[in-house]
């Protein structure tokens, strides 16, 4: 697989698991942006309903903040 359908793979991926958690944008922006993230959260709402790309770390650092706060709501 390229790059490209790397990206858009992880994107997938991480669509589902905020699908999944039941969480807000506002509430992951929130958490991303406290663990380094940059982007705004209009872009995370479009990366997460597929109209934009994050650069590789960003989209990691976004799945990192869904998997702590799906950790945090399991407490």
């Amino acid at each position: 697989m390229n790059a490209d359908g790397d990206g858009e793979a992880q994107r997938d991926r991480t669509a589902t698991a905020f699908r999944q958690a039941d969480l807000e944008v506002d509430q992951l922006w929130m958490h991303y942006f406290s663990i380094g993230g940059d982007a705004g959260a209009m872009e995370i709402e479009a990366y997460l309903h597929g109209s934009y790309m994050l650069r590789p770390i960003q989209r990691d650092l976004l799945d990192h903040a869904i998997y702590e706060l799906c950790n945090f709501q399991k407490d």
